[in-house]
């Protein structure tokens, strides 16, 4: 069992409110534990949260992850936050995987649709969103998102939030260039779709049956242009109110839906036996 104790005033600048690690709450620190794809770094519970998750706990400080039982004062100044919920932890850097490795998924069997599915960030700025585009591409079965490397959201524990764990079971693949990886999709039969507010085809109108590699563009500029232009098709979703347009995760949702509905359709699957989501 882990000792209680203080850490020394020392180390009291060491807080939530300065550090990018720090990832708090019972369902986004369970989750990412037991998934055991983030490195975690330190783990600090209240001594109620010990009680309640000690199995986990006891099991990751004997993998050597040191453990410390505090009081929520300590909690709220590591996290920043007062609703940490008797759990936080420092989390190292994310370990994004390479292209091949996400490519290498497009072989392996998914239980939901044998159609490969991939989207690509092109510099998305908000962590939030982010967020929400991964919650998004792990509910339609995503096989894996492509980031780049530069004026992109990194993967932070707010985008661990904003994703309602997703990201602790999407493959993410950061690349230095998102054109010539898109090429390279295409080379391999993935027709690249662009979300473009200014085209005119809907995506009703659309055949995105294939293997299909979606690219959401930067919430303030969309897609860059080089890489719009070399897209297969562009799709946009019919707006019927007076509002032109919609956040850019709010469009990756209906998109990715759309695209699996067609793959489905034409695949011959049903999607009776999927989990029905419910919103929180």
């Amino acid at each position: 069992m882990a000792k209680s104790k203080r850490k020394s005033k020392s180390k009291a600048g060491y807080s939530g409110n300065h550090q990018r690690g720090w990832l708090w709450g019972h369902h986004a620190v369970t989750e990412t534990l037991t998934t055991g794809t983030w490195p975690v770094r330190e783990i600090y519970a209240t001594s109620a949260a010990m009680d309640r998750f000690s199995d986990l706990l006891q099991a990751k400080q004997s993998e050597g992850i040191p453990l410390e039982v505090v009081d929520g004062a300590r909690l709220e100044q590591l996290s920043g936050s007062s609703e940490h919920q008797g759990l936080v932890i420092r989390l190292g850097a994310f370990p994004y995987q390479t292209l091949d490795q996400l490519l290498s998924r497009f072989d392996q069997p998914n239980e939901n649709s044998s159609v490969p599915l991939v989207v690509i960030c092109d510099r998305l700025q908000d962590a939030f969103n982010f967020g929400a585009i991964l919650r998004c591409c792990d509910g339609a079965s995503a096989v894996g998102v492509i980031v780049g490397d530069h004026a992109q959201a990194e993967v932070t524990p707010h985008v661990v939030r904003s994703s309602s764990g997703a990201v602790n079971h999407l493959a993410i693949a950061k690349v230095t260039d998102l054109i010539a990886t898109a090429n390279l999709l295409k080379d391999k039969g993935v027709q690249v779709i662009a979300a473009d507010s200014n085209t005119q085809t809907s995506v009703w109108d659309s055949n995105l049956s294939g293997p299909t590699a979606l690219v959401i563009g930067s919430e303030a500029t969309g897609i860059e242009p080089e890489l719009l232009a070399m897209c297969d098709q562009r799709v946009c979703i019919p707006m019927q109110g007076k509002v032109t347009s919609l956040n850019a995760a709010v469009a990756a949702g209906i998109l990715l839906y759309e695209i699996r509905r067609q793959q489905h359709c034409v695949a011959g699957t049903s999607g009776d036996a999927a989990k029905v989501a419910s919103p929180n």
